[in-house]
């Protein structure tokens, strides 16, 4: 691994050959990193899309499929809330999320219009896994963002409404194999979504869960 002044000789190096610093400035003012809002949440220091609208924090290629197919009726659960829980609320007709910070909750709640339901639990509990219980309605996605994920998708599992989805983010942590393992015994498919996500410059994995007859079209 190159030391922080070795990367930022290279970096030097690289603006140097006009080529590279034409494509970068492209990228960065008017291409990818531009249109899908990754610029903008380095600079404001959030989860938003290029319009300043809060976007989940999972990889863009996710966002651009799941965004077109959330039903309007849909009731959405999940574990770990934040920027993702705005977007929903603005898309579905209910979502309740779960978070382990509470004064991050705190902080979260005042900005949640009323289809939005916000609870509160210790983070690696029993409680905050079965918090999904608490759901209004069978959910039709969940999504696993939060902590102790292994075990929320566990608990999450009996719950999914029928042609119900399950989101798994960072897919790609080897400690979470045990909930792949689980999700495919329980005659689930994946679909994995690769790529960059809001303000983060490591390539991750978004991962959907599926079955047959899937509100996703799967």
């Amino acid at each position: 691994m190159p030391s922080p002044a070795r990367k930022a000789w290279m970096f030097l190096r690289l603006l140097a050959r006009p080529v590279f610093a034409r494509k970068l400035g492209t990228l960065v003012t008017a291409g990818y990193l531009a249109e899908t809002g990754w610029v903008r949440s380095v600079r404001a220091g959030a989860i938003v899309d290029a319009g300043g609208a809060p976007q989940p924090w999972t990889t863009f290629p996710f966002i651009d499929f799941l965004g077109p197919r959330l039903g309007r009726g849909w009731t959405v659960f999940e574990y770990g809330a934040g920027a993702s829980t705005l977007y929903f609320a603005a898309r579905v007709a209910a979502v309740t999320a779960v978070e382990h910070d509470a004064a991050f909750a705190d902080r979260l709640r005042p900005a949640l219009p009323r289809q939005a339901r916000l609870l509160v639990r210790p983070g690696e509990s029993a409680d905050y896994a079965e918090a999904i219980a608490e759901c209004p309605a069978p959910p039709e996605l969940v999504c696993v963002d939060g902590v102790d994920r292994v075990r929320c998708v566990a608990a999450a599992l009996p719950r999914l409404a029928p042609g119900g989805v399950l989101v798994l983010d960072d897919a790609e942590r080897p400690e979470y194999e045990p909930a792949r393992v689980r999700l495919a015994a329980a005659g689930f498919r994946a679909v994995e979504f690769w790529g960059l996500a809001p303000g983060r410059v490591e390539r991750k994995c978004t991962t959907v869960f599926y079955r047959r007859d899937n509100v996703l079209g799967l």
